[in-house]
């Protein structure tokens, strides 16, 4: 049970820094810009660890936690 929750915080956490990273660009505050980007590439490393163990379960956990994460960031943007 820990891997999928683990997961599901990976995609939806991925899916908010992004949001806040391409932010951060366009607003041109490259200090935060960085940080986030440092966040995104951990993130991206969990999930590839995710992937490669080919477990299906923690991998539909990522996607679920990445759509609620992308519909939130975006929801917050407005």
């Amino acid at each position: 049970m820990l891997v999928p929750l683990l997961a599901f915080s990976c995609g939806f956490m991925l899916s908010l820094v992004w949001a806040r990273c391409i932010s951060s660009i366009t607003e041109k505050r490259a200090f935060t810009a960085a940080n986030f980007g440092v966040l995104l590439y951990l993130c991206s490393a969990a999930s590839t660890v995710l992937i490669v163990e080919k477990q299906f379960i923690p991998i539909l956990a990522y996607v679920i936690g990445d759509w609620v994460g992308t519909y939130i960031a975006v929801r917050k943007g407005r």
